[in-house]
């Protein structure tokens, strides 16, 4: 017998560019529907994952990436002036959001 489910589908996904300032941080929102639950994965434009920072960059079980209010001294780059997606997968198949544009 065969096993049924959907592929994942975006029902939610970031806009294409966020601006936020350092002392409110950010929350990037993503959900997917299907069957597996799809999981949620933050992805950097380049392909590589990206990985949770403390303190700057930490992701929710909802699939929102969170980016923290930081200090001047703090700024890195790699987290806070980024290009995201967020990737959504299961046992069907995956999808990807639109290209999310970070500028803190």
């Amino acid at each position: 017998m065969v096993g049924t489910g959907d592929g994942p589908r975006l029902v939610l996904e970031p806009p294409s560019v966020v601006r936020f300032s350092s002392e409110s941080g950010t929350v990037l929102q993503c959900s997917a529907q299907g069957r597996p639950t799809p999981s949620i994965t933050w992805v950097l434009a380049d392909g590589s994952p990206a990985h949770a920072v403390p303190g700057l960059r930490e992701f929710r079980a909802d699939g929102s990436m969170v980016l923290r209010p930081f200090q001047s001294s703090q700024f890195r780059s790699e987290v806070h002036s980024a290009t995201y997606y967020c990737l959504a997968a299961n046992e069907l198949g995956r999808v990807k959001s639109r290209l999310v544009h970070v500028r803190g």
